[in-house]
């Protein structure tokens, strides 16, 4: 809170006006106390969180890999693992993903346990998610990347095994800020011009490289990778650097990409991936490094 300063008068030539100034503000600063005592916790931090987001500019531009906007994102843009119980609003609930993205991914790896996943759109962190039956079911931990702040605090409060960042995937090799459309699980990085035709909710975040977020968490080999974004999955995809990051598993949402399904497929078995199989609006791929471990094992 920013000090308030009084400047006091000569003795004897006291303003009129100066006991009711500080009346004034000592009422002021008592609703702002009881304000901030009473005020939702979630609209606290987001705010907090907004003024966090908004004074770190220095990074922007910087390379990907800089050891300094590595230790700035890993000291202050990721949330550990929560140690409480899970909060669910369906606990009985086995398997959340959408159409079985997650079984199919026990399937390809085999039930693998303690693995780790990205999932980047990833809502409250319960609903459709592609990594919650993982974490539950077969100890995986993993990171959890989701931009709009109402849904981040939505999945704040079900209490993740997994790390977690208020932050989008930034479309380029370099971390940026930019404005983001707030709309439920359709939320997205806005279009030019978008802000100005004054329809939705719209606030600035970070956007910061997937590759930047591995190396704050100390990974670079990974389970599963799972992108809803919106229509920036293929740029977010060819801002790794496929030889120092290994991922067995990308499950991609390609109906929203402006270049096509075609393109994508096409960029990923460039690099090395097989494509797997079709579920509802996801394609899902496999490093053929996995699939030929499976066919040396006879699995």
């Amino acid at each position: 809170m920013s000090s308030i300063r009084l400047i006091c008068a000569m003795p004897g030539r006291l303003p009129r006006a100066l006991p009711m100034t500080v009346l004034l503000v000592t009422v002021a600063t008592i609703i702002t106390l009881l304000f901030m005592i009473n005020v939702p916790a979630h609209r606290a931090w987001v705010f907090h969180e907004s003024l966090n987001l908004s004074s770190h500019t220095e990074f922007e531009g910087a390379p990907q890999h800089h050891p300094e906007l590595v230790s700035y994102i890993r000291q202050l843009h990721i949330l550990p693992p929560s140690d409480g119980n899970y909060n669910l609003h369906a606990p009985e609930t086995s398997d959340f993903s959408q159409n079985g993205q997650s079984r199919m991914v026990e399937k390809i790896l085999n039930g693998k346990k303690r693995g780790f996943f990205v999932e980047a759109g990833a809502y409250n962190g319960e609903d459709l998610s592609n990594t919650l039956y993982l974490e539950r079911q077969f100890d995986w931990g993993g990171l959890l990347v989701e931009p709009d702040p109402w849904n981040f605090w939505a999945l704040r409060t079900r209490h993740r095994k997994a790390f977690h960042t208020q932050a989008c995937l930034s479309p380029a090799p370099y971390p940026r800020e930019v404005t983001f459309r707030q709309s439920d699980t359709m939320g997205h990085i806005a279009g030019a011009g978008e802000e100005e035709k004054g329809r939705g909710i719209f606030t600035r975040v970070k956007c910061f490289p997937i590759f930047s977020l591995l190396l704050a968490c100390n990974r670079t080999n990974i389970d599963l990778l799972s992108l809803d974004i919106e229509g920036a999955e293929l740029q977010v995809l060819k801002t790794i650097p496929w030889d120092k990051v290994h991922i067995s598993v990308i499950i991609v949402e390609y109906v929203h990409l402006t270049e096509g399904g075609t393109v994508l497929k096409n960029y990923l078995e460039s690099i090395g991936y097989n494509f797997y199989d079709k579920l509802g609006d996801d394609f899902i791929f496999v490093s053929s490094n996995i699939e030929q471990e499976k066919q040396n094992k006879g699995l």
